[in-house]
Parts: structure tokens; sequence; C-alpha cells
């Protein structure tokens, strides 16, 4: 689920169904859909911090945060 200025990267959709990227780091996936992956702060998987290395597990819910800039 993209949140943010990451959701212009879901073409308008509220979450991408990730089905059949078992076995993927959160890395390639974000590489195959063009988000590149210096945007995002944090990797969620189920409610957890994770790495952009985790490896998606059948099931898994992701949500990637982008960076928050300001002053």
């Amino acid at each position: 689920m993209p949140f943010g200025l990451l959701r212009s990267f879901a073409k308008g959709a509220e979450r991408l169904v990730l089905e059949g990227k078992e076995g993927q780091s959160i890395e390639a996936i974000c590489q195959e859909i063009g988000l590149p992956i210096d945007l995002v702060s944090l990797f969620l998987v189920n409610g957890e911090l994770r790495s952009k290395d985790y490896i998606l597990q059948p099931n898994d819910e992701v949500k990637l945060i982008a960076l928050v800039g300001g002053g």
C-alpha cells in the first residue's frame, strides 16, 4: 500500500496486489514497477519494520512510506 508521494506510482490505485511476487525482495519488486527505492523511508511488512532486502512470503501486507522533508 503506497502512501503520500508514493501513491503516484500506484497509478491511482489505493493498493497494489503483489500476487505471484512471493520469493522476491521488496527492492526487486519496486524496481519492477518503476518505484525509486530511495524515495522509500520505511518498509512495513505485516506491521513490522523490515529492510528492502526482505523476501515476500505468501499473504504479506507491505506498506511503503515515503521520505518526508520539511524545515
